[in-house]
Order: structure tokens, then C-alpha cells, then sequence
């Protein structure tokens, strides 16, 4: 039966949609939902599922009582929260939308009410309810930036506002299917609309209006291209001096004669006679809305500091680019002193100040200004004042006439309504809100006729059964349009006429970098964790796509998760490579590096951009895609997203790289894989980050000092031809660790100042322990000496070398002088080391070598596994101790005629 009705939405959208933009009068004002006007606006008679739809986006269960099961299974759409609405919307508009709702705002969802009553009465009753809902906050005006107008549109075309909206709201020429805006020049401030946008779950908690995680400075850009026009006229909030001097840091205003003075509004850099070489000092009031802790962001090019009630805030002295400092300060509710001090010394110029504070988003600070003497003075647009006693009238009449069955408010003893709606499943079909003119006493939504009919048939072959999966998803992606942007089976999609406002930073990668994924298999595609994870915060996964993923709430379509899951999910693979997990990603990490496949060249890596397109970040992959498709996909991309220039290595399921892993595809993939699945934590390819200066032993081994990520500033790592690795710990005088493969890149202390530490390049990295390998103990229970060894008696004599440069690192303790020995040898892929160590001299006290710390296991004959991971051979291992309270491996060092030699092999 669903496929049926699939296809009848697929039939829709393709013959039918031509029609559906040709809309009369009376369809223009009637309610506007996306997915409606696409797949059944022009449906044949006896449409239940649109139907169904309208029941679910008009809130009909609001008035209309319906059982549980009912109202599961229709997931009707809230109407906005009016709490603290009047800190939103203009006080002005609440009056002029209640009296006509489909000519204020076309296509709106919300019905006309209280027609019954006479005009007079119900004027009256209107303009009790705009002031009950101005009561609930204060609604500031915020300045016009007329520069910010070109930053929005561009955003508002490339973010994904377009994929319900149409390209530019102030053309008359709307794109099919496009949800209206209605004028917001009389609803929203600048100020007021950007709150909204960055968060509209917040008061819209049924998500039809997504989150798109938009920044402060996003959200506002693309309010200001939405309200062009809108200029309140704003009196000057601030007094300024202003100097011209040459200086390189902020001046001592007091002792500094100003070149002039006067009024301005805002921290503007205008009133600047030139446009280098000076300074202004502003001065005036901030508005705090409510006693708690307020931070101040003060951006500036060149420096500036900010001052609350006589006390610095932030400084953001000197001479430098554009750059933000910050600071916090508690606060009472009023008006508080503030000065900002600024000065340019050449170049650009730039300052803004922000603030957060207690239930207040970060914001410019510009409406909390104003000048001492301001409550004076006359203005220019009297503030709206609320009538006490009109607000209570608005607020039996907000009760009464049945909005707070749809809106909540947050105010308590509201009086109910005073009609009674029968059930949902005993409606008149032919009555009330169905008749084709609705009575006086019903609530007129301006249904078209096939709106109509569309209810009624869905009222009569209604069924609260839970769906099937595919069913479920249908209905899920046509209430909150996902259909707009994303394909899945025969529906959906970007609409021809929205197509070029899709975009990409990166042309190369054609329609797969700028169109969003289909969506056929994507319950195997990703990871549960992750799908969840997308439906309830959204995503920015692909950084070359322009189009953001929006936030729909976990409530709203965490349902999808579930069904995706049922539908698309596959079987469990599992891939056995008979090797230690270290060595199965150094595998990996091989393949993916510009050595061999050349990954990190199209995708970025842990940030890191790639060398050509930017593709997803591969660090992630493991954490978002199934394990079973991912082999399936990398295998053979185009079976998976058709037209996609993701290229194999495994054409025909047959890898190119016959020498890894034995050719074996399922292998290779599967070390990528686990490479992959240390995510951020994983080491970088090589060719990731720019090009390695790579110091490699062809011979003689190679000697690196320098800061060795750990090892400690006293590094001394040694690179051997077998590709076995290590560095000593100069400081606590011990081998801090052993790796395998690459040795060393040299790049960040050849280049610059070289700062920073510098990890190994190579693979299978094993860090030993703190302290000194060798130490005397008065007791075998005693702890092992941590850190600094220097301090214990412990001295670093330096190093001599063999005829190939290999080191023997010399040190002293106790009276004994200690030689340390390393070999590399390579018998297979993997490299091992093998130390001497030889004691001379007589000690004063027992002295023990520690071999391994960790997870010891005695394996016999001398060999112990460490960790799991590390096995080593001792020689000798007679007398080796296993402290199991404190995890060390212990051999004491038994002196014959002076010396004694202690030998041990590494396998990792």
C-alpha cells in the first residue's frame, strides 16, 4: 500500500507541480506547508496522506481531543512559545496580524478567531492581547548596517534557507513551493530576528523551522539582508574626545588635550578628522537587564581597553591586526559607567564591542547605550508603554478565546476556553472549520478546497496504527521537508529553480561537492550513534559544501534513526589479518599517505587541509560510517553516490598493491580502517600538513637533539637503517620510547623559530615509563623514582660512536659508569631492537634495572609480554622480579669481578 503512495507523491511532483505554482487568490492565503504544496496540492480526490498532513501542521488536536495512539501518530506541529515574546516581537504588530492573520503573514498556519464578535468589541479584544503579550519582555530597537546586507543575502543563499524560502523575500516573484515570510520589517527588530535565526527551536519547538547553527554574526548579517530598510531613528548614545597623536600603545587619556568633542552613536570611528595616527575615548551608560555576570568582548585594530563603573574590563593594548580580547565583570540591573579607549598607530582601523550576560546571547552592545542625561531628553519615537490594566483584559482574552490551547505562555490562571470543540473523530465534516464558509463562531484557516476535501478524506479513513518503516520515513521527510534538499527512492530533491543556489568552495568535486547526499541506504551507511546525532544537533560534515545541515531536534525526526536502521542496515563483516593491531595501522596509515593510495590528498585529515579538494575529514570516518559499508563504498564508490569522483584502488573488487597484505582487498581495507579508527588520535599519513623534511638513515644511523614530543626537551632519537627507532630521555636518563618505520621530520625545528615538540614520524610507537632504568632500592617493595633523575645522583655523560654512528649513551651512578647499546635488526617487515647494557664499577647499594612497566605476563624462558602489545627477552632472567602491587619488571644487576651485562630484545 505505501508504494503505492510513494509513487502517487513522485506522479505528483512531476505532473502536477507545474500547476500548483499557478495559485489564485484564495490559495495564496491559505496555509503554506512545503511539503503539501509539493506532493499533494494537486492531488486527486480522496488524498488521505495529505490530509493527514494538514490534521498534523494545523494542530487540529489542540481544540479537538483525539486519544493517545492519534495523536503519536500524527506528530502535530506546535504553535511558537509566547513566553517572554514581547522581548521579540514588536508591540506594534500583535493588534494588526490578530485582526487579519492571512494578510499579515500569507500562508500562515495559525486561523482567524474571534469573528463572532463585533468589530468594536473585537478591536478591542485585540488590542488587550498586544499589550498582555508586549508584558512579557521589553523589545529594544537595534541600529542598521547597511554593510552587512550583501554579507546576508550571500549567506542567506548559500546556507540553505533557500531550500524552503525563496532566493530574495523583497522580489514579488516567489519560486514555487517557496513558505512565505510575510513583512518582517513589522515583526522583528535586526536584533530581535538574528536571536531568532541562531536559535528558532528555542521558541518553534516542533523544528519546521530548523536550526541552522548559524554564528551571532551570521544570524545577524542575514536579519539585516531581510530588514533592509529598517532605520529607527537613534539618538546619540555616547560622548567622545578625540586626539591625534603617534603612539604604540594606549596614551594616558588625563593628561591628553582633546583635538575635539561631542556626541556620537555608537563606538563609531567616524568622528576621526583622519584615518591614522590617533585616538578616541567614548564615554556613557550601560544598561545591565538583570543583576549577574556580564562579559565584555572588545575587538580592535589597533589597541583598546574597556571600563566598567571605573574599573578595567579587557585590554587589547598594542599594535597588531584585528583581534578580540575579553573580560567579566558582576552587575547590578541599570545603568552602569562604561568607557572604551581606542587608538590607531597605522594601517587598518576597526573596533566593536560585545557583551553576554545572564540569559542574554552575545550581542553588539549598541542598544544598552546611552548618555547620562538621556532619560531627558525628548524621543524621537515614544516607546511603547503597557496598560496594566489592558494586559490583564489580553490575558482572560488570550484564555477565553483559545490561544493558549495552541501557545504556551508560561503565564499561570489563564481562564479556559470558552467554546467546546467536539472529538476529532466526531467532527461534522461539512461544519465549523470544514464548511466551505465557516460559521462566525469557527475558526477560519482560509482552507482551499482541496485543502478541505483533503481533511475530510483523511478524517474518514483515519488510522492510528503505527506505520511501517517506509511509511514512517515518508511522512517524517514530507512534514519537515526534507525532501527540499535531499533524495530518497523516486522522491525528493532540489527543485530545478533552486538548483544554482546550491554551492561549493570546491568546483572540482562538480554536484557531489555542492548537492546535498542522497539519503537510499543511509541507515547502513551510518553509524546509529551518528545518524542520532545529525537528526537532533545537525552537521557541518562536508566543509566544502556551502549548504549547512540543519538542527531539527531529536524529538522532532529522532524517529528516522530507528527506520533508516530497519531498512538499510547491513550484515556484520568481519576481516581477520593475522598481525599486532600496531602493526596493522602502521599498514594503514601506509596506504592512505601520498606513498602509496594518496587519500589524504582529496580529503583533510584531522584539519589538516588536503592538497587538492577538501574532502571529509578522514579522522572522522570511523566514527560516522558503518564498517561494513565503508568497505563496500571504498571498493566501488560509483555503485554507491553515481557520478562521484572518488576514485578505487580495488577496481573490480582486485587491489592494485599486490605486495601489501598479499593483494588481499578485504585485508588492506580493513588496516585502513583500523588506522582510521584512532580518529584525531591517529597519526598523520605521510604528505599530510605540508612537505616532511624526513631525516632517514640510508647506512650510518642518524642522531636527532632536539624537543621530541615524548621524550622531553633533552632528546637524543637515533634512526637505524632496519627502520627501527628510538629516543632517551636525557633528563631522567632513560629509553622513553621505541617506533617503527619513518624516523624523524624535521621540518618544525629546521624551519622559523622552530618551537614546539616534535613527534616520531614513523608507526607503532611504544613509550616506556617515568624515571630512570636503572636506580639502587633499599627494598624490592619500594617505589621506582619519577621524573628528573639528576636530582637522585643519577649524571648523563654523554655518547661515543661505532663505525656506523651508532651510539653507546654513557652514564654514572652509585660509582658505577653504565654503557647503553642499540641495535636494529630486520627479519621480516618489522624491525627489532635489541639493547646491552653493561655495568662497571662496585656500587654502595643494591641496584636493580627496571625492564617494563605495565601488564606484565611471564611468557618462560626470559620473555614477558608487556601491555599487550610489547614482548621482550631478557638475558639474563634468573633471578627477574614481576611486582605485581607495582607493575615493574625487575632484574637486580649482579656485579662478577666488577661488572655485569644485561641484555634485552623489543618486539613490537
Amino acid at each position: 500500500m505505501h508504494r503505492a503512495y510513494t509513487r502517487s507523491l513522485f506522479v505528483c511532483s512531476l505532473f502536477f507541480g507545474s500547476l500548483a505554482t499557478s495559485l489564485s487568490a484564495e490559495e495564496a492565503s491559505s496555509p503554506f506547508i512545503p511539503g503539501y504544496e509539493r506532493f499533494h496540492a494537486a492531488a486527486p480526490q480522496g488524498d488521505v496522506e495529505g490530509g493527514r498532513l494538514l490534521i498534523g501542521e494545523l494542530n487540529c488536536v489542540a481544540c479537538h481531543a483525539a486519544d493517545a495512539k492519534t495523536l503519536a501518530s500524527l506528530d502535530s506541529k506546535s504553535a511558537p512559545d509566547l513566553s517572554q515574546v514581547g522581548s521579540r516581537i514588536r508591540p506594534s504588530y500583535y493588534a494588526e496580524y490578530l485582526a487579519d492573520v492571512h494578510a499579515g503573514k500569507p500562508g500562515t498556519t495559525m486561523p482567524q478567531l474571534m469573528r463572532e464578535l463585533p468589530a468594536a468589541e473585537q478591536q478591542a479584544a485585540f488590542k488587550s492581547i498586544a499589550h498582555f503579550l508586549a508584558d512579557t519582555g521589553s523589545f529594544r530597537e537595534t541600529r542598521r548596517r547597511a554593510a552587512l546586507i550583501n554579507q546576508g543575502k550571500r549567506l542567506y543563499q548559500q546556507v540553505g534557507c533557500v531550500g524552503c524560502h525563496s532566493p530574495d523575500p523583497s522580489k514579488g516573484d516567489a519560486l514555487a513551493h517557496s513558505k512565505p515570510l510575510g513583512d518582517l520589517t513589522k515583526k522583528y527588530s535586526v536584533d530581535s530576528l538574528a536571536k531568532f535565526l541562531e536559535d528558532p527551536l528555542h521558541v518553534r519547538a516542533s523544528g519546521r523551522m530548523p536550526s541552522l547553527n548559524l554564528s551571532g554574526q551570521d544570524a545577524t548579517a542575514i536579519a539585516q539582508f531581510l530588514i533592509p530598510d529598517l532605520d529607527p531613528a537613534f539618538p546619540s548614545n555616547l560622548k567622545y574626545d578625540y586626539y591625534e597623536l603617534n603612539t604604540r600603545e594606549l596614551p594616558d587619556f588625563a593628561k591628553l588635550k582633546p583635538v575635539a568633542s561631542g556626541e556620537v552613536d555608537g563606538f563609531s570611528l567616524e568622528v576621526a578628522a583622519r584615518k591614522t595616527n590617533f585616538a578616541i575615548r567614548y564615554e556613557g551608560l550601560f544598561e545591565a537587564a538583570r543583576d549577574g555576570e556580564y562579559e565584555f568582548f572588545i575587538s580592535s585594530d589597533d589597541g583598546s581597553r574597556i571600563l566598567i563603573n571605573g574599573k578595567q574590563v579587557a585590554i587589547n593594548d598594542g599594535i597588531h591586526p584585528t583581534s578580540t580580547k575579553s573580560g567579566k565583570v558582576r552587575l547590578a540591573a541599570g545603568k552602569h559607567p562604561i568607557v572604551v579607549e581606542y587608538f590607531d598607530g597605522g594601517g587598518q582601523i576597526a573596533l566593536n564591542v560585545e557583551y553576554r550576560g545572564p540569559q542574554i546571547s552575545r550581542r553588539d552592545v549598541f542598544a544598552e547605550l546611552s548618555l547620562p542625561d538621556s532619560d531627558d531628553r525628548e524621543q524621537p519615537i515614544p516607546p511603547f508603554q503597557v496598560d496594566p490594566a489592558l494586559a490583564a483584559q489580553g490575558k482572560a482574552w488570550f484564555g477565553k478565546a483559545g490561544c493558549a490551547n495552541c501557545h504556551s505562555t508560561g503565564q499561570k490562571e489563564l481562564p479556559p476556553a470558552t467554546f467546546s470543540a467536539k472529538k476529532l473523530t466526531d467532527l461534522d465534516l461539512s461544519a465549523g472549520c470544514l464548511a466551505a464558509t465557516p460559521s462566525p463562531q469557527a475558526a477560519d484557516y482560509h482552507l482551499t478546497s482541496q485543502q478541505t476535501a483533503a481533511i475530510r478524506a483523511a478524517l474518514q479513513d483515519f488510522s492510528a496504527a503505527k506505520p511501517e518503516p517506509e511509511l514512517l520515513i515518508t511522512r517524517t521527510m514530507t512534514r519537515m521537508n526534507c525532501y527540499a534538499c535531499h533524495v530518497r527512492g523516486e522522491l525528493g530533491g532540489i527543485e530545478a529553480d533552486r538548483n544554482a543556489f546550491f554551492k561549493t568552495t570546491q568546483q572540482e568535486m562538480g554536484d557531489e561537492g555542492r548537492i546535498p547526499p542522497h539519503l537510499n541506504g543511509v541507515g547502513g551507511k551510518l553509524k546509529a550513534e551518528w545518524l542520532a546525532h545529525i537528526l537532533n544537533d545537525g552537521a557541518k560534515d562536508r566543509p566544502y559544501m556551502l549548504t549547512q545541515m540543519p538542527k531539527f531536534g531529536g524529538k522532532n525526526v529522532g524517529q528516522l534513526k530507528d527506520a533508516f536502521e530497519e531498512l538499510d542496515s547491513l550484515p556484520e563483516l568481519e576481516v581477520v589479518i593475522d598481525d599486532t593491531p600496531a602493526h596493522i595501522k602502521a599498514i594503514g596509515r601506509n596506504m592512505v599517505g601520498d606513498k602509496v593510495f594518496g587519500c589524504i590528498k582529496c580529503h583533510t585529515f584531522d584539519g589538516v587541509k588536503a592538497s587538492g579538494v577538501q574532502g571529509i575529514d578522514m579522522t572522522l570516518m570511523t566514527q560516522r560510517l558503518d564498517h561494513t559499508w565503508f568497505h563496500r563504498y571504498v571498493t566501488d564508490p560509483p555503485a554507491y553516490r553515481p557520478g562521484t569522483r572518488m576514485p578505487t584502488a580495488w577496481p573490480n573488487g582486485k587491489s592494485v598493491m599486490k605486495s601489501i597484505l598479499d593483494g588481499h582487498t578485504d585485508q588492506q581495507l580493513e588496516a585502513i580502517w583500523t588506522f582510521l579508527s584512532d580518529g584525531r588520535k591517529a597519526a598523520k599519513p605521510f604528505g599530510v600538513g605540508g612537505q616532511a623534511i624526513e631525516l632517514a638513515s640510508y647506512g650510518d644511523a642518524i642522531m636527532y637533539r632536539n624537543f621530541i614530543e615524548g621524550a622531553g626537551p633533552r632528546a637524543i632519537g637515533v634512526g637505524y637503517a632496519e627502520h627501527g627507532n628510538l629516543a632517551i630521555d636525557a633528563n631522567e636518563m632513560r629509553l622513553a620510547m621505541i617506533w617503527q618505520g619513518a624516523f624523524m621530520d624535521a621540518s618544525r625545528h629546521w624551519t622559523g623559530r622552530g618551537a614546539g615538540f616534535q613527534p616520531p614520524l614513523g608507526d607503532n610507537v611504544y613509550k616506556f615509563a617515568s624515571g630512570p632504568d636503572f636506580f639502587a632500592l633499599a627494598s624490592e617493595t619500594d617505589d621506582w623514582p619519577k621524573g628528573d633523575a639528576k636530582p637522585l645522583g643519577v649524571q648523563f655523560k654523554g655518547y661515543r660512536l661505532d663505525d656506523i654512528r651508532r651510539p653507546t649513551f654513557h652514564y654514572q651512578y652509585d660509582g658505577v659508569d653504565v654503557y647503553d647499546y642499540y641495535e636494529a635488526t630486520k627479519t621480516d617487515s618489522f624491525p627489532t631492537i635489541t639493547r646491552t647494557i653493561r655495568f662497571v664499577g662496585k656500587p654502595e647499594k643494591p641496584l636493580y634495572y627496571r625492564a617494563a612497566t605495565g601488564d606484565i605476563q611471564d611468557l618462560g624462558d626470559g620473555r614477558y609480554k608487556v601491555n599487550n602489545q610489547l614482548t621482550i627477552q631478557l638475558s639474563p632472567s634468573e633471578e627477574a622480579i614481576v611486582r605485581t602491587n607495582k607493575k615493574d619488571l625487575l632484574i637486580p644487576v649482579r656485579f662478577q669481578d666488577g661488572e655485569a651485562t644485561i641484555r634485552q630484545t623489543y618486539v613490537w
